[in-house]
């Protein structure tokens, strides 16, 4: 795929990857060639596809610090110095402030293996996605690293007043206290028939993954929440439930350029009779209508553009919202790289995506050509696209293994030795027990509609193959087709 054709959209003629890739690599081989990164915050199996991009651009040998091993290919040791945290979290959020937790206070063995590996004391440390702002890791000060004006933009009690100033279009609010009294007039008032969204505040950190939310439905007198909210906030923001594809959309500010991408979807499932939702992965398989596509691009170029001026922000950021009945409607802001950034760049090769994202943040002057960069990895995620979602899960697997899948009445079942694939799904250990992770063919399926679906029945799949225990999910409705 040497030469991407770009859509409509992007007005100009085909990209060539392949230039595209020495260009970038050549920039950044200056910034990374010869040095020492120490790599955290993700399972091992993240870290070393992390350190196979830094190798590509010269650094040396790195040292990761992995919350677990995960379902993959482990980094040898010539690739990396491995070590191991084992952090066990009962939700994704719990895994993310343990890990952050564990990272500050290593214990003497680790701490020793890093004077050994780095005894001159000149590596920097770096993650791709982090909830809260580390300054040091074992003594060596961070790559990339965020100013705490803009890490206080991920407080969901905050972020309207940002939409508001910046003249995008949200869902309306009530920010209260968690007291039952406060919290019913909110609900009365912002209820559209389906229930009601409430989002935590910032008293146990920076969350995320669905953790802090609850959706508390139709006659429901929010009890349930209610007693979690008192133990995890002070305040919550009371929204109306919004049907729709909950979808994100990317992008990556540069001192005189906002490059924006496409939306990509949340796997957003939710639990019958349940306030949760869970959080299941992303992908660019859906394809929103062109008008939804262009608003949502244009919302994330303003975006970005005020997070410059009002902030100074420099790097990647996301915006997270619902494409409801009336359009695209924000809920969050998130000035980080997004989990989405590695769904986008699946059909880039060794294109230096992440390093770019983390230069641009440090503020490495470099000639970027950002108008160039936006094109290739919208066109490139626009003709590769990467359609799946994953799950965590409390029951125990000892090794990789997966199932090569078909659909049957509606179903998916084990593809019998003879017959084409629909589907891979593939578990081994995890984090909180086990991990799946499923994928579509991308030539047996056609593309442009939700993925949630398939990951719903792919999880059915799984609970009466593997004895999981995800239950009932439901799937979020296209409400503008």
């Amino acid at each position: 795929m040497n030469n991407i054709h770009t859509r409509p959209d992007t007005q100009s003629a085909p990209v060539s990857l392949k230039k595209a890739q020495d260009y970038y690599k050549a920039l950044l081989r200056p910034v990374f060639a010869g040095r020492k990164f120490l790599l955290a915050g993700e399972v091992a199996v993240g870290l070393g596809n992390q350190s196979r991009g830094l190798a590509g651009l010269g650094a040396a040998r790195p040292f990761l610090l992995a919350d677990s091993e995960g379902t993959g290919r482990i980094p040898t040791p010539a690739e990396a110095e491995l070590h191991v945290l084992d952090i066990r979290g009962v939700d994704i959020l719990d895994q993310h402030h343990q890990s952050e937790a564990a990272l500050q206070h290593l214990t003497p063995e680790v701490q020793a293996a890093v004077e050994a590996w780095d005894p001159e004391g000149e590596a920097r440390w770096l993650c791709s996605i982090m909830l809260s702002e580390i300054a040091t890791i074992a003594g060596r000060r961070k790559y990339a690293s965020r100013e705490l004006s803009w890490t206080q933009l991920e407080d969901k009690i905050a972020i309207d007043e940002f939409w508001d100033n910046t003249g995008v279009i949200r869902a309306p609010s009530r920010i209260v206290p968690v007291e039952r009294a406060a919290l019913t007039s909110a609900v009365t008032a912002m209820d559209r028939g389906m229930g009601t969204v409430w989002a935590a505040d910032t008293r146990k950190g920076i969350n995320g993954g669905g953790v802090g939310l609850r959706w508390v439905r139709a006659g429901d007198d929010g009890s349930a929440a209610i007693r979690f909210f008192r133990n995890f906030a002070h305040r919550v923001r009371v929204m109306p439930f919004l049907e729709g594809i909950p979808v994100s959309i990317h992008g990556v500010v540069f001192p005189d350029f906002v490059a924006v991408f496409r939306p990509v979807e949340m796997v957003v499932l939710r639990q019958s009779n349940s306030d949760r939702f869970i959080y299941a992965g992303c992908s660019n398989w859906f394809d929103p209508r062109q008008e939804d596509r262009e608003v949502m691009r244009l919302i994330a170029r303003r975006v970005g553009a005020a997070l410059r001026e009002r902030v100074g922000y420099r790097g990647a950021f996301t915006v997270d919202g619902v494409l409801a009945e009336e359009g695209f409607l924000p809920t969050e802001l998130n000035p980080r790289i997004g989990g989405g950034i590695k769904t986008l760049a699946k059909g880039l090769g060794d294109f230096p995506l992440t390093p770019l994202c983390w230069a641009v943040t440090e503020g490495e002057p470099l000639d970027y050509r950002p108008s160039l960069f936006e094109r290739i990895v919208l066109a490139s995620a626009d003709t590769y696209r990467a359609g799946g979602g994953w799950a965590t899960t409390s029951t125990q697997f000892s090794e990789n293994a997966g199932f090569n899948l078909v659909h049957e009445n509606g179903e998916y079942q084990e593809a019998p030795s003879n017959q084409k694939t629909h589907a891979v799904l593939t578990y081994g250990p995890g984090p909180r027990g086990g991990f799946l992770s499923f994928e579509l063919d991308t030539d047996l399926n056609q593309t442009g509609t939700p993925v949630a679906p398939e990951v719903v029945r792919a999880l059915r799949f799984a609970d009466r193959r593997l004895g999981t225990n995800f239950g009932c999910l439901e799937a979020a409705k296209n409400v503008r087709p």
